[in-house]
């Protein structure tokens, strides 16, 4: 066999091997998506400031449905969910859906919560959201922005009885804070003496690199800006294999070239 046969040969088994093994990493990954979850305070002791969550989860949904997708992306999971006496999601879609969602349809969702506004289960609103967050198929990225005070008043037997506070409300000892340490955390409007709090038991966690906690003074001026589109990382198995597939490539490569000499 030629040398310029060889090359050629070996040229046609390295550009196969390559496509072949692209295709298959790209076949077995979920295309990299962020999964954004919005939380709200629908509680009557957050009221006062409701409204102004509403107009801020406006601006943030704006700028997370205007963003353009590449054919190769994901696409972003956006997930809102009432924080009050039961925390539910009252709505989950993708950006492209929430351009069909004014701040009054938002505002009226909240409304229609009324029922739930005597207490505020802020814990089990932290672990609705982890659940949410962490679901499958796993996101690329994880984002959290919750707009509530963190005064825990979850219900005493009834949704409409609340149990005693004692201020500043902390957390327990149960919050699921690892459930967190992959979330890009941001709370808005709470009282200085409540962050304060929190701040602590925050950093006392290792946390406060990615849990952010903006008092009522900071809420007011702060810009939410939408998550950076996610980009693939590659995990050490997609490293493995795609080394297989080239060495495999390379023995095919020595037997040719073997038979061309021989």
């Amino acid at each position: 066999m030629k040398i310029s046969k060889i090359i050629f040969v070996t040229t046609i088994v390295m550009a196969t091997a390559a496509m072949m093994s692209r295709e298959s990493l790209a076949e077995k990954r979920v295309r990299p998506f962020n999964r954004i979850v919005v939380m709200i305070d629908a509680s009557g002791s957050y009221k006062d400031h409701s409204m102004e969550a509403v107009r801020k989860t406006g601006e943030l949904t704006d700028k997370i449905s205007n963003t353009i997708s590449k054919r190769h992306e994901g696409k972003d999971e956006i997930i809102v969910i009432s924080l009050d006496s039961i925390p539910e999601t009252i709505w989950s879609g993708t950006k492209e859906e929430l351009k069909s969602a004014s701040p009054q349809q938002w505002k009226q969702r909240l409304e229609a919560r009324s029922d739930y506004q005597y207490c505020t289960d802020i814990e089990n609103g932290f672990i609705l959201a982890a659940k949410e967050l962490h679901k499958e198929p796993k996101a690329t990225n994880l984002y959290l922005f919750a707009f509530t005070d963190l005064i825990n008043e979850p219900p005493a037997g009834t949704a409409t009885k609340c149990q005693p506070v004692t201020l500043p409300s902390l957390p327990s000892a149960d919050f699921p804070w690892d459930a967190f340490a992959d979330v890009e955390t941001h709370v808005l409007w709470t009282p200085i003496n409540q962050k304060q709090a929190w701040f602590e038991a925050v950093n006392g966690v290792n946390l406060g690199a990615n849990f952010h906690i903006h008092s009522k003074s900071e809420s007011n001026n702060i810009q939410l800006n939408a998550p950076p589109k996610a980009r693939h990382i590659m995990t050490e198995e997609e490293r493995d294999e795609g080394k297989a597939r080239i060495q495999g490539a390379a023995r095919g490569i020595g037997k040719v070239v073997l038979y061309g000499i021989g």
